[in-house]
């Protein structure tokens, strides 16, 4: 008796019952081909945007932190919209820094390709094309600049000296020994102060003058560490690494740190005249130490950012640096 299927093929249990229906069959390979395309599309579109965070360094952002310093130097009474514009301002330093990495990025590419971690960073492994970058800058570096003046035009005029000297800083500055330092460490202290200009706050020369020695120090730690991972290969990733010795490196960190913190005692003591901040010393000293551990021990030294974002006992000497040091102010306005 002939029996009548809607299968093409039907095989028998010997042959494991493979059942085929063809209308099926192709509705299912379509599903499964378009669930594989889906499946890349958003592993590629979650790779692009992972690409992008490292191209604009999203991790360094933690530096720009110094312009809420304005908040420790206020005029008067700081308002709702003053901390608005405090926010605005660290975002608009994020954004003018990142324009700034991804030149620097373009013009070590070949260096970056011999360095240990360098080399995994998204222009120079390939994952991202150098006209793409430059699209990026070209589109961010604007855009930060003409926010920057109308938010205020003195905070404009830092944020266009910061790119100035970086860029020269990429382009030529950084082969001079010492002259990379003192423009890296004029980096932070023009955020310092686009914070107090923000909030029209009071200048602070022994805070400012700290925060240079103190970004001096992390510096030349960092030379330290690049010297110890690179070796021989130094010179190759940076000429001034030649310039740098460690023995050099190890006598001018103590001269440092000692600036460092007599500039933030003298601070305390003569500008902020608030008798109770100068327990915010220790705290300070336990800083720089912690660091300098960390630098020996863990190897952080070549990404200070890593501190802020991964040693908690740092983290927690600066939360009660800060609650210290604001308390004191409040309660000595109180009485």
């Amino acid at each position: 008796m002939e029996v009548k299927t809607k299968y093409d093929i039907i095989c028998n249990k010997s042959e494991n019952f493979q059942i085929f229906y063809k209308r099926k069959m192709v509705i299912m390979k379509q599903e499964s081909s378009f669930n594989v395309i889906n499946k890349k599309e958003k592993n590629s579109f979650i790779d692009a945007v992972i690409c992008f965070i490292k191209l604009i360094r999203v991790r360094q952002w933690s530096k720009n932190i110094f312009v809420f310093s304005g908040i420790l130097f206020p005029s008067g009474v700081i308002g709702l919209l003053q901390v608005i514009q405090l926010f605005i301002a660290f975002f608009l330093f994020c954004v003018i820094s990142s324009s700034v990495y991804i030149i620097n990025d373009i013009i070590d590419l070949e260096k970056d390709i011999l360095h240990p971690v360098k080399r995994f960073r998204p222009i120079a492994s390939g994952k991202i094309k150098v006209k793409f970058a430059l699209a990026i800058f070209y589109i961010i570096c604007p855009a930060s600049i003409i926010l920057s003046f109308l938010l205020n035009k003195y905070f404009g005029i830092i944020l266009c000296i910061y790119f100035v000297i970086n860029l020269s800083y990429s382009l030529k500055l950084k082969e001079f020994v010492f002259i990379d330092l003192l423009i890296i460490s004029f980096g932070f202290v023009l955020r310092t102060l686009s914070g107090i200009i923000i909030v029209n706050g009071t200048n602070s020369f022994w805070f400012l003058l700290s925060i240079a020695f103190l970004s001096l120090y992390l510096g030349m730690n960092k030379r330290k560490k690049e010297l110890l991972t690179l070796a021989e290969d130094s010179e190759k990733h940076r000429k001034n690494l030649g310039e740098y010795s460690i023995e050099l490196i190890n006598e001018i960190i103590p001269m440092l740190t000692a600036c460092t913190v007599i500039s933030y005692s003298f601070h305390t003591l003569y500008e902020v005249k608030v008798k109770y901040t100068f327990f915010t010393i220790p705290i300070v000293v336990y800083g720089v130490f912690r660091y300098q551990y960390l630098t020996d021990k863990a190897g952080y030294g070549e990404s200070p950012e890593m501190v802020l974002l991964k040693d908690k006992p740092i983290v927690l000497a600066l939360v009660v640096w800060g609650v210290i040091y604001i308390s004191a102010k409040l309660l000595t306005k109180s009485f």
